[in-house]
């Protein structure tokens, strides 16, 4: 042969190759698509089925928590309001997220949850990508479907709530990590970036800037020093390019330069205090009060203080408290964060605002899914694969190191459901990697090799599903805020039977209890009432709101002097309660004291723009001293909320007849034969 015919078949040879090696390479994204949209499809099935189902529970459309302050945020933003007031105390993203979708889809919740639940798919097929990268395509095809059918995402999906957020973006980031040119600019600044966004959804999630950059410097070891530190440069560069704006926002608009919220210090203190149990809800026997949130925190520290605070320095308040409790009692707390260590990696979903357990009611799927698909199955799952994969430590290691940072980041305040999700996605890369590994084991019969892995799986199952809380199913707040919904609702009768299942549940839980008083007061059940408020008071001494509406229905029913040591309680304890500083000013007022009425009633108009009773009663107050002037300033703005507040065009009549302005005084005659005529009409 010649040498230009053997250059020729050799040609051709590299020729076949290279078909035959991008053909490999086709086949390969195709298999790969497949698995993405196959995963994708079984978690957005399963999810569009869950959504349906559970439009019928009454916190569908009547929100409660953190879920009614995000929406109600997200309308503020929709409606124009960017910017917004004060620093940060709440992970702003999912509000301006939501924001976003409401102003351009409207205040269409069924809608908004039905695009999370396809932003949340889309996470499960990330899931699958990143699992194919690591260990291998069954692997992934695994992990993905475990994360689709796993029961609380499926919950998480579809609730006014930001773990969807959470969900996503530690998917991305982990496929942006583990995928693409590891010398692209591009990957690393995306990498920072998107870690940002995700701390400015779950704050505690920035302690992975630290894990990324360790791995970074370390896992490409073997390239120059140089082209490493421009990656971290990158990586720190994407990061402060989502925080820093962020900053700038709460400096502009709050004084203070955070780079995300102004929380920090009352969230440490809950979970580390002497009453703490690893749970939001022990905070309360702890201050006497329901809950220490945003204004709650600065109210009560400058009550303490005796002075204005910053937001920055009622954060420090808080911090500074927490650790005193720490110092003074350091074997106490080391049992505390014992106790939240296994909180976080226990397999009940710690309830929150919305409670996993309520919602099973209200789905076939959920409850089914929840028998077999929950954090006590996933977890023993995931360590058998942690033991399969091992010997691939060097390569894995960035997922033991976010594991095990998450895991103190949330055992270092304190635990709900949603506050260990992030950890999902990357259990379940293990729990994939380790049911595809045993599956392979079974069948070629290593009985020697699956013994270990299943007394692995037997040991950490007891350790994880041992019942560390007396309650099994639903709480108690989750009953109590399913109680709020039926009340809102207008189904008082259900609303009682639930908030009593709550007090089965929880004896003690005063909000039950407080709740309960509103709810026989709505009925005119007195005597329930008074001894529902009574219990809430005696559990919670310090609870304003109680205070405010026992002295309500003591003032209504006669007891004026009652009435008002708990209006009097309830202003000092919080007077930003409008309610009760309205309550105060008429009860001083019908007591003849309408010196004394003024400040309250002007404190309950300028606390509910939206109500003219407090302006209506003030101007009463006025007229009753002759302070005309004043007193017809004050109807008239009651008129300026609601022209049709019959009341202060009665009041207005009355006051011009009496200074002889007749014409006036007709004019609003006429306005409330108007009213009175369309009320008839009406009826």
């Amino acid at each position: 042969m010649s040498k230009q015919e053997s250059r020729a078949a050799r040609k051709r040879r590299q020729t076949r190759q290279a078909h035959a090696g991008a053909d490999r390479k086709r086949s390969r994204s195709s298999t790969s698509l497949l698995g993405f949209g196959s995963v994708f499809a079984a978690a957005f099935f399963l999810r569009l089925i869950y959504l349906w189902q559970i439009e019928s529970i009454p916190l569908f459309y009547h929100l409660a928590g953190d879920g009614r302050a995000y929406d109600e945020w997200a309308q503020r933003i929709a409606a124009g309001d960017g910017l917004g007031q004060g620093i940060f105390y709440q992970a702003p993203l999912y509000p301006y997220f939501l924001g976003v979708l409401q102003f351009v889809f409207g205040h269409n919740l069924w809608l908004i949850r039905f695009l999370q639940v396809i932003v949340d798919s889309l996470s499960c097929a990330l899931v699958f990508l990143v699992g194919e990268k690591l260990f291998s395509r069954p692997a992934g095809i695994a992990a993905g479907l475990l994360l689709a059918g796993y029961a609380p995402a499926i919950f998480f999906a579809a609730l006014i709530e930001k773990s969807v957020l959470d969900l996503t973006l530690l998917s991305l980031l982990m496929f942006v990590l583990f995928n693409g040119v590891d010398k692209g600019w591009l990957k690393w600044l995306g990498a920072g970036a998107l870690l940002g966004l995700l701390g400015l959804s779950r704050e505690n999630a920035l302690i992975l800037a630290p894990v990324v950059s360790l791995w970074i410097w370390f896992h490409y070891s073997p390239l120059p020093f140089a082209q490493r530190a421009r990656w971290l440069a990158l990586f720190f560069a994407g990061l402060m390019l989502v925080l820093i704006p962020v900053g700038m926002r709460n400096l502009l608009v709050g004084g203070e330069f955070k780079l995300t919220t102004s929380q920090f210090g009352a969230n440490f203190y809950i979970g580390n205090n002497a009453a703490a149990d690893g749970t939001y809800g022990s905070i309360r026997n702890m201050l006497g009060e329901t809950q220490l949130e945003g204004s709650d925190a600065k109210r009560l520290a400058e009550r303490k203080l005796g002075r204005e605070l910053t937001p920055g320095e009622v954060s420090n308040y808080w911090s500074g408290q927490a650790l005193e409790y720490i110092k003074a009692q350091p074997s106490q707390w080391l049992r505390l964060v014992g106790l939240k260590w296994l909180l976080v990696w226990n397999a009940r979903e710690v309830e929150d605002s919305d409670d996993f357990y309520i919602y099973q009611n209200w789905s076939w799927l959920l409850s089914s899914l929840a028998l077999f698909s929950h954090f006590g199955v996933l977890a023993p799952l995931a360590a058998v694969g942690v033991m399969f994969t091992l010997g691939q430590w060097r390569r894995l290691w960035l997922l033991y190191a976010m594991i095990l940072a998450l895991t103190v980041s949330v055992a270092a305040f304190y635990v709900f459901g949603r506050y260990r999700f992030p950890l999902v996605p990357l259990l379940v890369l293990f729990a994939g990697a380790g049911v595809i590994e045993a599956a392979k084991l079974f069948q070629r019969r290593a009985w020697s090799s699956l013994a270990p892995a299943l007394l692995l799986l037997i040991g950490v199952g007891v350790v994880v599903n041992w019942p560390l809380r007396k309650v099994a199913g639903a709480g108690a707040a989750g009953y109590n805020n399913l109680a709020n919904a039926f009340a809102k609702q207008g189904k008082i009768s259900e609303a009682i039977k639930t908030a009593e299942r709550a007090l089965e549940v929880e004896p003690d839980y005063a909000v039950a209890q407080y709740n309960l008083g509103n709810l026989y007061a709505q009925q005119g059940k007195f005597d329930l009432a008074k001894r529902h408020f009574e219990a809430a008071l005696r559990l919670l001494p310090n609870y304003a709101e109680a205070h405010g509406n026992y002295g309500q229905l003591l003032a209504e029913g006669g007891d004026i002097d009652a009435g008002m040591k708990h209006f009097e309680k309830a202003v000092t304890l919080n007077p930003t309660l409008s309610r009760a500083q309205l309550n105060l000013g008429v009860a001083l007022a019908k007591q003849g004291k309408t010196a004394a009425a003024i400040e309250p009633l002007k404190a309950a108009a300028r606390l509910n723009t939206g109500s003219p009773q407090a302006s209506f009663f003030l101007g009463s107050v006025y007229a009753v001293q002759n302070r005309y002037a004043e007193a017809e300033a004050s109807f008239n703005r009651a008129l300026q909320i609601d022209g049709n507040f019959a009341p202060a065009h009665q009041s207005l009549a009355q006051l011009f007849e009496l200074q002889g302005n007749k014409e006036a005084a007709l004019r609003h005659y006429r306005e409330i034969a108007r009213l009175m005529k369309q009320s008839g009409a009406a009826r």
